[in-house]
């Protein structure tokens, strides 16, 4: 539940905030801004839709989601150090979003195979409280990171266009450096969680048979 939490949060808070660091750095107006986005947006369920596949051929199932996250915090923390184009960042965020898709199903069918049958309604509903309250503290997290770095003077909203436009990209640049750093400890933490995570074997079809109506 915490890998998901984390995995979900990190592509949460970055899809809130990039925006500003590419309108600011990159000077993209706000809709090649939005269209920067897809990168992280799309690649990620590539990554899902790999981890999925996996899962129903390998044995070792966890596996795949270790490595997309070790990837994940590999690629995030190249973000942190390095500064890029425009097409290298949009490369290294799209690997970095494969890696991170990998979290969800194998989260999602862990989570659900470690119930019986009645309670996987009850599990997925926690699942997804969790992840819904992780995003929205990363979001909250990765603001105030921001304005920590950046000034609490300096308005982050999209009605104050004119404001974010107007600081400069070497000061955007190094806040986001922490934004950057606090994704890959998100995603560090999300492989470490499912290193830990005990590894059961997936549950089979059903072997209740099924109920006759009543004529």
């Amino acid at each position: 539940m915490t890998a998901g939490g984390c995995g979900l949060g990190a592509i949460t808070g970055l899809t809130v905030q990039l925006p500003l660091y590419y309108e600011a750095v990159y000077h993209l107006s706000a809709s090649e801004a939005g269209l920067a986005l897809i990168p992280l947006a799309a690649v990620s369920t590539c990554g899902a839709a790999i981890a999925g596949r996996t899962m129903a051929r390998a044995r070792h199932y966890k596996r795949v989601a270790i490595i997309g996250t070790s990837w994940a915090a590999i690629c995030a923390l190249g973000l942190t150090l390095t500064t890029l184009p425009l097409w290298g960042l949009l490369t290294l965020m799209a690997a970095f979003a494969l890696g991170l898709g990998t979290t969800f199903p194998v989260c999602v069918v862990s989570l659900q195979n470690s119930v019986a049958r009645p309670q996987v309604g009850t599990i997925t509903g926690a699942m997804n409280f969790f992840r819904s309250l992780m995003s929205s503290f990363t979001v909250a997290a990765f603001a105030a990171i921001l304005l920590i770095a950046l000034g609490a003077d300096v308005p982050l909203a999209g009605e104050h266009h004119g404001a974010v436009s107007a600081i400069p990209a070497d000061d955007m640049r190094h806040a986001f450096r922490y934004v950057f750093g606090a994704a890959t400890a998100l995603m560090t933490t999300a492989a470490l969680c499912l290193i830990a995570m005990e590894e059961r074997p997936l549950a089979g079809p059903s072997t209740v048979p099924p109920v006759e109506m009543a004529e």
